[in-house]
């Protein structure tokens, strides 16, 4: 009888142990801890830190720590000072807000190279603008002066290819003065806008042919304005001198009716058209889509002389940002195109959104000041998760994304490289061009237009910032 309840107790014990034991486990995999200072149990937070390149010393709160990237540990809650420093590189440096029972991550950490690779892919006296297909493979500029011509650059090696010569001036005519080219979706045409005097032309050439088509000569439209459709090179948008958005259609050589009247601006989004219309009460903004249905956006626009506006997509939902001329105040639409739009105001004194590549992040930017407002940790925290910049050096004339991160953005003709957030700001030199910096399609390299190195020459160059 008493070898059957040792028996018991042994597996009451054991039970209790293990009980005991995953209890324990739990609480440590949730960063619980006991304060034997306190003789409290309390719990931490964690820190993860990864970094381009990796195996990158780390500091914490101004000491070495011996570890290197990728790096996670447990840290007691608060603010925690953190730098990666590896020799070649700018060092970075970071402090992060650790939560009880919360990671946090950080996934974006790039180390820039004091000395950047530096490739130049063509060098003239002058060349302008700077176009870049969407898949970021292809470039396009322009060459002015008497020699005015459009040239082509495929990214991965080739070699500048002359695509349009303009017309040189006679006893009749002015020369042509090409002033600006675009990219359809697929990197197949271009559209190239020139002017003679005061007379406009839009011009559609084939990439790597020298095959164009003078769409003004052969419709005899103004076609002020005009902009390739989403996905669908043969089919392009403008709005008519009348008010009336209308469509060209190259392929059936048709111009279509009007498709909606007293049209002040427009915006060609991945399916669909985005247009504000004066009406009887005010302004309001509309979508007309690939199949022809109209959609009221927003009811009553504040009244401008004109709207920037920016479209992505983000978790399944549609982001629109908006900003007014008149007012500079910076309002995001989440859900725009459901039956439940939300609106917030994020910044004020801005001119220009721009969204990240995958839509999580949205900067709005003026000539002092950049505003970006983070949809993914607004999501995750319940709280808006907004950064104001505004001690960056010089006046901001070009903002581009570099990745879902990172900020190229041209001050007072100089280049910077920083996070979302303004940290980590790096000087890469300065630009030539009143052309903004773009990304290559790996995220590795800054296409930008630098002076050269002969006494008034540009060079089109190719930054490697990671490997």
């Amino acid at each position: 009888m008493i070898r059957r309840i040792l028996v018991i107790i042994g597996y009451v014990c054991v039970m209790l142990f293990v009980v005991a034991l995953t209890f324990v486990l739990v609480a440590y995999g949730n960063d619980y801890t006991y304060d034997f200072q306190t003789h409290q149990i309390i719990q931490k937070g964690h820190v993860i830190i990864e970094s381009v390149p990796s195996g990158t010393q780390v500091t914490a709160d101004g000491r070495s720590i011996n570890k290197r990237t990728p790096y996670q540990a447990v840290w007691s809650v608060g603010q925690h000072a953190f730098g990666l420093t590896r020799d070649g590189f700018w060092p970075w440096s970071k402090t992060l807000d650790v939560l009880p029972g919360q990671v946090s991550l950080v996934n974006y950490a790039i180390m820039v190279p004091k000395q950047p690779a530096r490739t130049v892919l063509d060098g003239r006296t002058a060349f302008t603008p700077q176009a870049i297909s969407k898949d970021h493979r292809h470039m396009a500029y322009i060459e002015p002066g008497v020699n005015a011509a459009l040239y082509t650059l495929d990214i991965s090696g080739g070699k500048p290819a002359k695509l349009y010569t303009a017309a040189v001036a006679s006893a009749t005519k002015p020369a042509e003065a090409l002033d600006q080219v675009t990219w359809s979706d697929d990197a197949s045409h271009l559209l190239l806008r020139s002017r003679m005097g005061d007379a406009v032309t839009y011009r559609l050439l084939t990439a790597g042919s020298s095959d164009s088509i003078d769409l003004t000569e052969q419709y005899k439209f103004d076609f002020a304005g005009l902009a390739f459709s989403a996905n669908n090179w043969r089919q392009l948008y403008w709005v008519s001198g009348d008010g009336g958005l209308r469509r060209l259609d190259v392929e059936a050589q048709s111009v279509s009716a009007v498709l909606a009247d007293k049209v002040s601006q427009f915006w060609v989004a991945p399916d669909r058209v985005l247009y504000v219309q004066q009406n009887d009460l005010g302004r309001s903004l509309w979508s007309l889509d690939k199949n022809g249905k109209r959609q009221r956006l927003i009811d009553s626009l504040v009244q401008s002389s004109g709207y920037a506006l920016a479209y992505s997509t983000f978790g399944g939902q549609d982001e629109l940002a908006l900003v007014p001329a008149s007012t500079g105040v910076g309002t995001l639409y989440s859900g725009i195109l459901s039956d439940n739009p939300t609106a917030k105001v994020v910044a004020h004194d801005v001119v220009q959104p721009d969204f990240t590549p995958d839509g999580s992040i949205v900067a709005f930017s003026s000539a002092k000041q950049i505003v970006t407002y983070d949809l993914q940790r607004t999501r995750l925290t319940g709280k808006p998760a907004i950064a104001t910049i505004t001690d960056q050096p010089g006046v901001l004339q070009r903002l581009t994304w570099f990745d879902n991160a990172h900020l190229l953005t041209i001050r007072d003709g100089q280049l910077y490289f920083s996070e979302y957030d303004g940290a980590n700001r790096v000087n890469l030199g300065a630009v030539a061009a009143d052309a903004p910096a773009e990304h290559s399609s790996d995220f590795k390299s800054i296409y930008v237009t630098q002076p050269g190195r002969a006494a008034g020459t540009q060079e089109l160059v190719s930054l490697a910032v990671r490997p």
